[in-house]
């Protein structure tokens, strides 16, 4: 999934954007501008004014062109300059010329440098030459100005902008930032831990005081959620002891060889419900390191035990259960919630096992519960398992089991892998390396 962008990035984008935008806009304008230099209108009006002065020329008042001004004319008679014309004009053939480069109406010659800006056409006029200039050095200046002006203003506008993105993170991306690290520090079950409202940004208030109302009420609901898991613990606890306690009276005395296998089947589902009902109290407390003792559980004592636990699930199967390798390992979890987890798996092996092995091994920190039956489907239980940790509780109709492993497995940071076992059947595998005591 791709990672969603911040707002400020989209904004700093546009602004950005715009500026580039905008600084084309004007260097666009400023060469466009520059162009008026060299238009072709310039050689249209030293034709039209060429033509009015070839005319005095032509009735004896040469000696009337203007030698002065933006537009001047000299008539050059051929072996002498009387008109006082410049000399780098003089050798020039008849043509138009300029100093700058247009769409090539003008001719441009080197001995135009240092002498100005200017536009010139030589006409020829028998027996000599008409000379008229046209002076854009003014114009040129201004043109230049303009464009220096827009380059002012350019980076005006990248200051502009660049001010404004910093505004934006200062006053936007910064406290946001603040108040989710904020919300982040907040320890879960921390009663009246609360975010500050006083930011100077009125939205930034807004979120900050929803985030407040809404701890409150999440604590209001972990406060009833946690009275009424004490009160049920409480209840829960006097029959299941009442039950106990009966069975063990029932044991003292002398029932029918045929009762025998039904209180079996009491003391087991009281032993299970008991254990659950432990793990579920375990799990719906928060996870807060230093603040309960360390529970050890002797893994290559217990799984043994566990396999002895479970021989009466078997009944008249021609399975049997049997134990692998046991390495000595010692890990930091409660006994109790170890039980759970390889029970449940134990159980589902044998549900699907009618005839063959179950075999429970601990190597390296996992432990395996191996079946060579075939009636329970491994994609089937992985896609179970899959969905039974992203439910909030055990989804109506399949029990606990996995469930109750998927938050066993959650909560101490253990994996649960079940795949084919090689030559038939299922291989449960539970690491539980991640809470494992080093000798």
């Amino acid at each position: 999934m791709r990672k969603p962008r911040s707002v400020h990035l989209w904004i700093s984008v546009a602004f950005i954007a715009f500026g580039l935008w905008m600084v084309v806009a004007l260097s666009i304008q400023s060469f466009s501008s520059q162009q008026l230099i060299e238009h072709e209108f310039w050689a249209d009006l030293l034709r039209t004014t060429s033509n009015d002065y070839a005319e005095r020329v032509r009735a004896g008042e040469a000696d009337r062109l203007p030698s002065r001004g933006i537009i001047r004319s000299w008539y050059v008679e051929k072996g002498r300059n009387a008109s006082g014309a410049p000399d780098y004009l003089l050798g020039l053939a008849p043509g138009l010329y300029s100093t700058e480069t247009g769409y090539g109406t003008f001719t441009e010659s080197d001995a135009f440098e240092g002498h100005g800006s200017f536009h010139a056409l030589v006409a020829d006029l028998p027996p000599g030459r008409l000379i008229t200039t046209i002076d854009v050095g003014q114009l040129e200046d201004q043109q230049n100005h303009d464009s220096r002006r827009s380059g002012v203003w350019s980076g005006l506008l990248a200051v502009f902008i660049g001010g404004v993105i910093f505004w934006l993170h200062v006053n936007l991306v910064r406290p946001v930032r603040d108040l989710a690290d904020r919300m982040r520090a907040i320890v879960p079950g921390t009663v009246g831990e609360r975010l500050p409202t006083t930011y100077r940004r009125e939205e930034i208030q807004v979120i900050a005081q929803a985030s407040n109302a809404h701890l409150e009420r999440v604590e209001r609901f972990i406060e009833r959620e946690r009275s009424l898991l004490d009160q049920a613990s409480h209840e829960f606890r006097t029959p299941i002891a009442v039950i106990s306690g009966a069975m063990d009276v029932l044991k003292q005395m002398s029932l029918p060889e045929v009762s025998k296998p039904a209180l079996g089947r009491i003391e087991h589902a009281v032993q299970d419900l008991s254990e659950t009902m432990v793990a579920l109290l375990y799990l719906a407390r928060e996870a807060s390191p230093g603040a309960e003792p360390i529970d050890v559980a002797v893994l290559h004592d217990l799984l043994p035990r566990l396999v002895v636990d479970h021989e009466h699930l078997l009944g008249g199967k021609a399975a049997q259960l049997r134990i692998g390798e046991i390495e000595p390992t010692f890990i930091a979890a409660p006994e109790a919630m170890v039980r759970i987890a390889v029970s449940n798996l134990i159980r589902n092996a044998i549900e699907s096992t009618d005839d063959g092995y179950v075999e429970l091994t601990l190597r390296g920190g996992v432990i395996s519960v191996a079946d060579s039956g075939s009636g329970f489907n491994p994609v089937e239980a992985a896609r179970r398992y899959r969905e039974s940790l992203q439910q909030p509780a055990p989804v109506r109709g399949q029990g606990l089991g996995l469930f109750l492993i998927g938050r066993i497995c959650d909560r101490f940071g253990w994996k649960l892998l079940i795949e084919p076992a090689t030559g038939g059947g299922t291989r449960a595998a539970l690491d539980v390396s991640a809470s494992i005591i080093e000798s």
